[in-house]
């Protein structure tokens, strides 16, 4: 690195910079950066560590303590800045996949398992729950997600077959309802172990319960193509999405205020078309 070159430097979050080489030696003979500071000028492709580009570097000396009450100027301190001339990668903290021996998460975008349930005109929604179930299983021996989806499933099948042969049928509804009940029980089961076995690891879980009652399969499905993220690259951030699974209530609503609109027109023409047709006495 040439006298006449400037870096940029990233601490704690926040770029710097550029700083002439000069002033970046005199703070690190200082010990004003750490072994977490990185550094990028002109030519890198990633931020390095500073050090790295100092290794020629004196001995840190030990810097005299602040006057009681000064107050540090621009030119004692270098100063935050997000105007760079020069074009840089964002920064961003290194990480790196944990050393765990969890079975890999199902990795499925949520979008694309609402769009195979559509598709499929919800088959699909009804095998993917098992595949959820079945890894929670995995990381919990004691999970009893999958009994409660089988004995759902179960009452859903035989409640919608007695409905068919006999649309007024008590006991069919019932059925239908108590698989609504196994099917929401079964997901909280499943949150709840997930939180447990990945606490463990050191890796916070937030899964609200209202999202998952009315968004169960597909607000569960975020968070496990998070943890699958987390588990292949170690990052944590951005968070399991959430707020997003009620966007789509929007086209429902929509839906519902065009036939708010519609039904009583159509039904309204239909009358007007139906007194034409009547013979005039």
């Amino acid at each position: 690195m040439s006298d006449g070159e400037k870096v940029w430097v990233a601490q704690n979050g926040e770029r710097s910079g550029p700083f002439p080489e000069s002033d970046v030696r005199q703070w690190l003979t200082e010990g004003r950066y750490d072994a977490q500071t990185l550094a990028w000028r002109k030519g890198m492709a990633e931020w390095a560590p500073l050090f790295s580009l100092f290794p020629e570097r004196p001995a840190a000396a030990t810097p005299p303590p602040p006057r009681p009450g000064a107050i540090f100027e621009a030119e004692d301190r270098p100063a935050a800045t997000h105007m760079l001339d020069e074009p840089t990668s964002a920064y961003r903290a290194p990480v790196e996949a944990p050393d765990v021996d969890l079975p890999p998460a199902p990795s499925m975008h949520w979008g694309l398992v609402l769009l195979l349930g559509i598709v499929t005109l919800g088959i699909f929604t009804l095998v993917w729950p098992f595949i959820q179930a079945n890894w929670v299983r995995k990381i919990d021996n004691d999970s009893k997600a999958t009994l409660w989806l089988g004995i759902g499933v179960g009452c859903l099948v035989v409640g919608e077959g007695l409905s068919i042969g006999n649309p007024g049928s008590a006991f069919g509804a019932l059925l239908t309802l108590a698989y609504v009940a196994l099917f929401i029980t079964a997901y909280f089961a499943m949150a709840g172990s997930i939180r447990r076995a990945l606490g463990a690891y050191g890796l916070p879980v937030e899964i609200g319960g209202i999202t998952l009652f009315f968004f169960n399969t597909l607000y569960l499905q975020g968070q496990l193509r998070w943890i699958s993220r987390w588990q292949q690259t170690g990052a944590s951030q951005p968070k399991a999405p959430k707020g997003v699974f009620w966007l789509l209530w929007v086209p429902v609503f929509l839906l519902a205020m065009l036939a708010a609109i519609a039904i009583p027109s159509y039904q309204n023409y239909v009358h007007r078309a139906h007194a034409m047709q009547q013979p005039s006495e």
